[in-house]
């Protein structure tokens, strides 16, 4: 079947509708993926995102010991191998991470408001705390009173205290992007994070979210064992206003969940890295600040569509 013969709109849930767009995304090749523009937006692909993205954690934990420097990074959840192996390499050679202060970037709650406390089965505060904290041996742990995760005290004014401990922002903001093209649950028409125009929309901070139907459906199939009903359907999470105020940032884009010859998880992607800056596509603003994101080689693949073979 030629496919020209036969054109159809997107889906308006989706958070792009524009063809042309589509298309140029689509048909990046891999040898022109690798761009670094105005801002310090690095991308750069390589064969294992998670084991650069392990690298340069590692390496910010040094920095912070050897340096003595007050080093504020907000985490996203849950990266249990990224955690497990930058701190296996700290208790290997003795790397203190007593000067980190962390902040988790999201965390589950229900429909009336509250978070979801660190000792419920699935909560992304919990796991950050298993994997990243409770993995330093005790005596290069940091002070528990620096690992900072969402209640139900703290969440509206979560962004507040980011800028408070930083001075201003984060150092460094770890991230991934979602299906719905979200970072941390920055989803798109959603009510927390509505707004008229992408200035309003950046300076918007943490709080209380609805998630997109999207969101929910690719959490389910990472916390809730592919049952929808039994995944969360609202958040809190960190905000524009904070991607923003951080100093640095870090991602990877990589196969997720569903694996395999997957062209969905490409094509938000390179909507993200390669597409118009808008709120529509929340995880594009990462292209207006300076930050390294590293892309599998798997995600760089040429995104074709499947024979259709009559029968």
């Amino acid at each position: 079947m030629n496919r020209s013969l036969f054109d159809f709109n997107p889906p308006i849930w989706l958070p792009t509708q524009d063809k042309e767009v589509l298309e140029r995304c689509r048909n990046i090749r891999r040898e022109d993926m690798e761009i670094t523009n105005e801002n310090g937006y690095s991308i750069r692909v390589v064969p294992h995102p998670c084991s650069a993205i392990t690298a340069e954690l590692f390496n910010w934990i040094w920095k912070s010991d050897v340096e003595d420097k007050k080093t504020v990074i907000v985490f996203p959840n849950s990266w249990r191998n990224v955690y497990t192996a930058a701190v296996e390499l700290c208790n290997t050679f003795n790397v203190s991470g007593r000067n980190i202060h962390a902040f988790c970037m999201d965390e589950w709650a229900d429909e009336h408001g509250n978070v979801a406390p660190i000792s419920y089965g699935t909560s992304l505060g919990g796991s950050f705390m298993r994997e990243f904290y409770l993995a330093f041996r005790e005596d290069l742990r940091p002070p528990l009173k620096q690992m900072h995760y969402y209640t139900n005290e703290n969440f509206p004014y979560y962004s507040d205290l980011i800028d408070e401990t930083g001075d201003g922002g984060a150092d460094l903001i770890i991230s991934a992007t979602g299906w719905i093209g979200h970072t941390a649950f920055i989803d798109p028409g959603t009510k927390k994070f509505a707004a008229d125009t992408l200035e309003e929309f950046l300076q918007l901070p943490s709080g209380f979210v609805d998630n997109h139907p999207l969101t929910i459906a690719q959490n389910a199939g990472g916390f809730g064992s592919g049952d929808m009903y039994h995944t969360p359907r609202y958040s809190v999470s960190i905000g524009p206003r904070d991607v923003m105020h951080a100093r640095d940032h870090l991602e990877r884009h990589d196969l997720g969940y569903t694996g395999g010859y997957n062209s969905w998880e490409r094509m938000i992607s390179r909507l993200q890295l390669y597409g118009p800056v808008c709120k529509e596509v929340p995880a594009s603003i990462f292209q207006l600040t300076k930050g390294t994101i590293y892309v599998s080689e798997d995600m760089a693949r040429p995104i074709e569509p499947m024979d259709l073979v009559a029968i």
